[in-house]
């Protein structure tokens, strides 16, 4: 089976690794964009081929200090404020990535964040505090080769509290995310049994810890959470219930724990994921529900769980809803990718929650052996900006459709030669433009590109002069 799909927002969250829309900000990284201002920051080998740095658009500064040869920039993130980058870095040791922060109005000046590092994996991922206080990170810092979890505050470097109880002997931290209200993190562990992965919270003033489930026994396991955006709690997949079956629960922070939201599941059907709706109100989950294998996407609202509703249309013999689905901003409805026409013919759906309606969003564009790669939801809910080879198979552009004219899209990029590529997307907070990464100018050469709706067709390359063997590999703005 092919796989089409050349990006997906993991589902903890942890660091930035792709593209990352925000609000507005100011510094010195900021350029005027619709109105507003926007901080966008790129890695590139724009130096040193295969030495990854962290660069500002409006500048062109290198923001971290110069990298020699075999070191790199493994991850990144712009402040809440977009006042700074925060990003791990093999900066001090070619064998060891820890983790910096860097302000745009210095650039080149780095301040080390972490405490000193026992372990020989170093800083593995991190996550920002949304009220710009610090972050918090994964790293082997005490014991080598014991992933736990850290919190340091700018104000503080090097300062740090750990967030997680104490370990099992083979025990570790996997994954973790910060409350949007900032007041808790929430992570996956084999905290008291090795190899029993659970899921715990602790709030970060005081670090009072919590288990959010009853206690597993062995084999069973949280596999993957979401926190809710209004931080009133959590939902997670599991197989609590039964230990071949994995299906979706809901804990409410300081309430009930552990519910079962999703439908019942038919014999041998399992739960696949999960997106939560901006207001909290419903999940929107994948899933074998109805019939072993086939996965088709279902909504349920957090008020009446287990009542769920299936929002894929129909789906050919061998199609699947693909792992690509994103909510709108508005939470009234979910644009998906599936093969649910034609076997292996990825198109774009979208579906209306009340009444529920479903349209396809590429009509009969997407035709033969062409397929829809990626999707962005426009933050004012009036469309969708996607990848797809539309115009030529093999040749993946941006495209735009409005929901309000789902039988026609405007091609936002200039025409590519045959054969180029997009490879991710975004769009700005004020729904006027969309970033992207292709090799669009240079077969061999992929560039950061800006390109604004009111003037389809016109982009502007955002990176500095790439040097041999030079790629831009990441992007963010705020």
């Amino acid at each position: 089976m092919k796989t089409p799909f050349s990006m997906w927002f993991a589902l903890s969250g942890l660091v930035l690794l792709t593209a990352c829309p925000g609000g507005g900000g100011s510094g010195s990284g900021n350029f005027t964009l619709g109105g507003g201002t926007t901080t966008v920051v790129y890695r590139a080998d724009q130096s040193i081929d295969t030495v990854e740095e962290l660069f500002a658009v409006s500048s062109g500064a290198r923001l971290n200090p110069i990298l020699g040869a075999t070191k790199t920039v493994q991850a990144f993130a712009i402040t809440p404020d977009s006042s700074a980058v925060v990003y791990i870095a093999d900066q001090d040791s070619s064998i060891l990535p820890e983790l910096y922060r860097v302000s745009l109005a210095t650039p080149g000046i780095s301040i080390k964040l972490n405490g000193a590092l026992t372990g020989t994996t170093g800083v593995q991922a991190f996550k920002l505090i949304p009220d710009g206080s610090g972050v918090v990170y994964l790293a082997d810092q005490d014991t080598d080769g014991v992933n736990e979890l850290y919190r340091v505050l700018f104000s503080s470097p090097g300062t740090t509290a750990k967030l997680n109880g104490t370990l099992v002997t083979g025990g570790d931290v996997l994954d973790f995310d910060v409350a949007a209200n900032s007041a808790s993190v929430v992570y996956r562990a084999d905290q008291d049994t090795d190899t029993v992965i659970e899921l715990y919270q602790t709030v970060l003033s005081g670090l009072s810890r919590s288990k959010l489930h009853s206690a597993y026994t062995a084999g069973k396991s949280v596999s993957a959470f979401k926190l809710l955006p209004d931080s009133s709690g959590v939902v997670y997949v599991a197989n609590q219930t039964t230990n071949t079956v994995t299906e979706l629960y809901r804990t409410v922070f300081g309430g009930a724990q552990g519910t079962t939201i999703n439908h019942a599941l038919v014999a041998g059907g399992n739960i696949s994921d999960v997106v939560v709706s901006p207001d909290s109100a419903s999940v929107v989950y994948r899933a074998d529900q109805d019939t072993d294998g086939v996965i088709e996407l279902y909504r349920v609202a957090l008020s009446a769980p287990t009542v769920s509703v299936k929002v894929n249309g129909p789906l050919v013999s061998g199609g699947n809803v693909s792992s690509t689905y994103r909510i709108t901003q508005d939470s009234g409805s979910v644009v998906y990718i599936a093969d649910e026409s034609v076997d292996e013919r990825f198109e774009l759906y979208r579906t209306v929650f009340s009444p529920l309606a479903r349209t396809v969003l590429t009509g009969t564009r997407i035709i033969g052996s062409q397929d829809v790669y990626d999707v962005a939801v426009i933050p004012d809910s009036s469309g969708v900006v996607y990848i797809a080879d539309e115009t030529a198979a093999g040749t993946r552009e941006v495209f735009r459709v409005l929901f309000a004219s789902p039988t026609s899209s405007t091609k936002i990029n200039p025409a590519f030669a045959s054969g180029r590529q997009a490879q991710e997307l975004a769009v700005s907070s004020d729904s006027t433009t969309v970033y992207y990464r292709a090799n669009q100018t240079s077969a061999g050469v992929v560039e950061l590109y800006r390109a604004i709706f009111t003037a389809a067709g016109v982009s502007t390359t955002l990176n500095g002069s790439l040097g041999t063997g030079g790629n831009v590999t990441a992007f963010a703005f705020k």
